[in-house]
């Protein structure tokens, strides 16, 4: 495990108590990408999960305003609304982006974070020249997805999403199937990059929380997500930081063994005891 210079270690995080998960997923997955880590995760604790909108269960942004992350947190606050007590949070890409505005709205309600790769891509404007080349970068993959270009392909802006996340080539390796049910989402996905774009608070607000916050990252993953985590790492007073080697952006889909540990370690759980040789 690493941290970064200014996080506290994994032990400094540790002080978390029983309580229900609270699982999010990112653009173009659904709730259905956490069903591998139920059996490990669900044991002994209650878990929740949401679909966020155009994904899943939940029907896309409809709003007659532009859809924002505090439209995400409010489907994270009514998820959570039955429950008396805070949840520990997990949440990947996106869903780490629409679960750190929630926290920051409703801080009472969260008692832990776990992000993997949160994707707030505007706190990366804090980082200067450091970070304008990766910056530059996913602005590019956002372009493809935004309606007031009329030049804009969605094949072509799909693509380009894709393999940015996955490494080139991922997505004319998928069935034909398998990308028209990805494409399906392109307006969506338009959608959440507009919110995150949009969005304003800074590395000084992050200071407010103080929920133990564990930020994972993969060791192959674009600068943006790496840089933008590394910003949240060093913010949150209570933060840590762990990464995965070998791992990319979609380590909960890659590399879900590995997630598991740490999750497990996070939160205290006994690992799953192996099965008996007969």
């Amino acid at each position: 495990m690493t941290r970064t210079s200014q996080t506290n270690s994994m032990a400094g995080c540790s002080r978390i108590r029983p309580a229900p998960l609270l699982l999010v997923h990112g653009s173009l997955a659904s709730s259905r990408m956490w069903t591998p880590y139920r059996g490990a995760l669900g044991a002994a604790r209650e878990i929740i999960t949401v679909d966020l909108h155009g994904y899943g269960a939940s029907p896309e942004w409809l709003g007659p305003a532009p859809m924002r992350l505090a439209d995400g947190a409010a489907l994270l606050r009514q998820a959570c609304a039955h429950r008396a007590e805070p949840v520990h949070v997990i949440a990947h890409s996106f869903g780490g982006a629409v679960a750190l505005r929630w926290a920051l709205e409703s801080p009472e309600r969260v008692e832990s974070l776990t992000l993997i790769e949160p994707v707030c891509f505007f706190l990366l404007q804090h980082l200067g020249a450091r970070a304008a080349g990766a910056l530059a970068a996913i602005r590019r993959v956002a372009d493809g997805f935004d309606p007031a270009r009329g030049d804009a392909d969605p094949v072509f802006a799909m693509r380009r999403f894709y393999d940015y996340w996955n490494g080139s080539g991922s997505w004319n390796a998928l069935s034909a199937a398998r990308r028209q049910m990805l494409l399906a989402h392109y307006r969506q996905v338009g959608r959440d990059f507009a919110a995150i774009f949009a969005e304003r608070f800074s590395p000084y607000a992050l200071r407010r929380l103080h929920q133990p916050t564990l930020i994972v990252t993969g060791r192959e993953s674009p600068q943006a997500a790496l840089l933008a985590s590394a910003v949240i790492a060093e913010a949150v007073p209570e933060a840590a930081s762990v990464s995965v080697a070998g791992a990319g952006h979609m380590l909960p889909v890659t590399h879900p063994a590995e997630l598991t540990a740490i999750l497990l370690t996070r939160l205290g759980i006994a690992a799953p005891a192996e099965p008996k040789a007969a």
